[in-house]
């Protein structure tokens, strides 16, 4: 009876401690689960920064390479290949893919400000035309309020709006603008219809704003790389120039069947244009052409490149960062020789979608 209360007693014992240890058995693995998937991410956000920076090097060495003796700039150069677009860092094993912006191939919004009095104008007409195009045959098309925002993005740069808490940029050009977000605070339209960034909407795919205008660069547009709504605005008139321009760039013309390539490593392939003026190479363009569409060749194009925004998006597991380097190359005093280096205008975390869209292929 008594061996038997005992056992009983035990018994009683061992579940009571049963009850309490098991919450805190429980609570103690569950910590070490949280400790070691934190540890996990940590050690993935380390080789993240890592490969994106190793990678944002690379490309940097391209552009440096790529500078060095050669007079132009396009999509066919060496800082744009294929290997570098997409690839696996081999000892972190993480995937990077890569986008490089030719700011230099968009429209610079400094433009509607530091153009001479007569041709800013002429700058907002083409904005206005940009607007209109860059979302058409999408149900995002914001072509409808173009006028409008072209017109309040005018005033913004200008400084004609009050910015309210907005503290006004301290550079030394005393630029009213740094970065492209700022366009959020010109007009609740850029938030409410994601104007800046790509959206996609089932198989409906916009692109944003950023693709096609920019604050870095001299102005003048890069006719190597400009896109094809970008030029579109400068030949509001004659719309189908830009495609001309296109095919004559990447050697598809046909009048370049006489035409002899630069197929050179610099180059890059194709046949991009080695001076502004080479514009009145392109079927259709002619003088009074150019007059009608209020277009300056050596004002407004150009065939090479300095400023390059750099997107670079990392991913490990379930770990992802992306990341936008803005760039300056500054080419030494030798027009031939090695560059100087790079001056970073910005680096910017990005959680925005980068959609592909059929021209980027």
């Amino acid at each position: 009876m008594k061996t038997h209360r005992q056992a009983g007693i035990a018994l009683l014992v061992v579940m009571m401690l049963g009850a309490i240890i098991i919450p805190f058995a429980a609570e103690f693995a569950y910590q070490i689960s949280i400790e070691s998937i934190t540890a996990s991410n940590v050690t993935d956000q380390l080789a993240l920064d890592n490969a994106l920076e190793s990678q944002c090097q690379i490309v940097l060495a391209r552009l440096s390479y790529d500078g060095t003796g050669n007079q132009t700039d396009s999509y066919d150069d060496s800082w744009n290949d294929e290997e570098l677009r997409s690839r696996t860092d081999e000892d972190s094993g993480v995937n990077l893919s890569t986008v490089i912006f030719d700011e230099q191939g968009k429209f610079n919004l400094h433009m509607l400000a530091e153009a001479s009095p007569e041709r800013k104008a002429i700058w907002k007409e083409r904005l206005a035309e940009l607007i209109k195009r860059f979302r058409a045959d999408t149900k995002f098309d914001a072509g409808a309020r173009a006028d409008e925002i072209a017109e309040e993005i005018s005033r913004w740069v200008n400084g004609q709006t009050s910015r309210g808490t907005i503290p006004k940029p301290n550079t030394q050009d005393d630029r009213t603008m740094l970065v492209l977000e700022e366009l959020k605070f010109v007009s609740d339209v850029f938030e409410r219809e994601r104007l800046l960034e790509d959206i996609r909407e089932g198989e409906d795919v916009a692109p944003g704003l950023h693709r096609y205008i920019t604050v870095y660069g001299t102005g003048k547009v890069n006719l190597n790389t400009a896109d094809k709504v970008v030029l579109q605005a400068f030949f509001k008139n004659d719309p189908d120039i830009a495609d001309r321009i296109i095919e004559r760039r990447q050697g598809t013309a046909e009048e370049d069947e006489d035409t002899s390539f630069d197929e050179s490593e610099e180059s890059g392939g194709g046949n991009p244009f080695t001076d502004a003026n080479q514009i009145m190479e392109v079927e259709g363009v002619t003088q009074p052409l150019l007059l009608a569409n209020k277009v300056i060749p050596a004002e407004d194009f150009d065939v090479r490149s300095n400023f390059f925004g750099i997107r670079i998006a990392a991913q490990k597991e379930q770990s992802r960062r992306e990341e936008l380097f803005v760039v300056q190359r500054v080419p030494g005093n030798d027009p031939n020789g090695e560059i100087e280096g790079f001056r970073h205008l910005l680096c910017q975390e990005r959680t925005d979608p980068l959609e592909e869209l059929p021209e980027d292929e």
